[in-house]
C-alpha cells in the first residue's frame, strides 16, 4: 500500500544568484526522485513559488532543509495537505521562470491576510502540469 500523499506550496524571496538557481535544480532532481517527491518550482527573479508533493515524511523534511536555505529568506506556506493525485507526476522538479509575477509574489508575502480564491487563482496560473 502506498502512503498517502502529501502536497505543500510555498513562496518566498529569493537570495539566489541564476547559477544557484541552476544548482538548486541539478541538486533537486536526484534527491526528489530517490524520495518519491513530485513538483514544480517557478523562479520570478527576486522569488521562489514551489509546488511539492508525495509522502508526508518526504516533503516535510524537504521543507525543512528548504526553510533553512540560505539562498532565499521569507518562507510562507500558501497551501498544504492532502493530495488525491500527483499534479506533477511526470516531473521531479518541473522549473518555470515567470518574472512578469514578481510584484504578485512580493504583494502577497507583505500581506497580513491572504484570501483562499486569490490564492487559487495565483496557483492555477503559476503551476499548470
Amino acid at each position: 500500500m502506498h502512503a498517502p500523499l502529501h502536497h505543500i506550496v510555498y513562496i518566498s524571496r529569493s537570495l539566489a544568484t541564476p547559477l544557484e538557481v541552476e544548482d538548486i535544480l541539478a541538486r533537486a532532481r536526484p534527491a526528489n526522485a530517490g524520495r518519491g517527491l513530485t513538483g514544480s518550482l517557478v523562479f520570478t527573479g527576486g522569488h521562489f513559488a514551489q509546488w511539492l508533493e508525495g509522502p508526508a515524511g518526504a516533503v516535510a523534511d524537504t521543507l525543512a532543509a528548504i526553510t533553512a536555505d540560505t539562498r532565499h529568506e521569507a518562507v510562507r506556506t500558501l497551501r498544504e495537505g492532502k493530495l488525491p493525485a500527483r499534479r506533477f507526476a511526470a516531473w521531479q522538479m518541473a522549473f518555470a521562470e515567470a518574472p512578469g509575477t514578481d510584484d504578485l509574489l512580493a504583494s502577497l508575502l507583505a500581506s497580513s491576510d491572504l484570501p483562499q480564491e486569490r490564492i487559487e487563482r495565483l496557483l492555477e496560473r503559476l503551476f499548470k502540469p
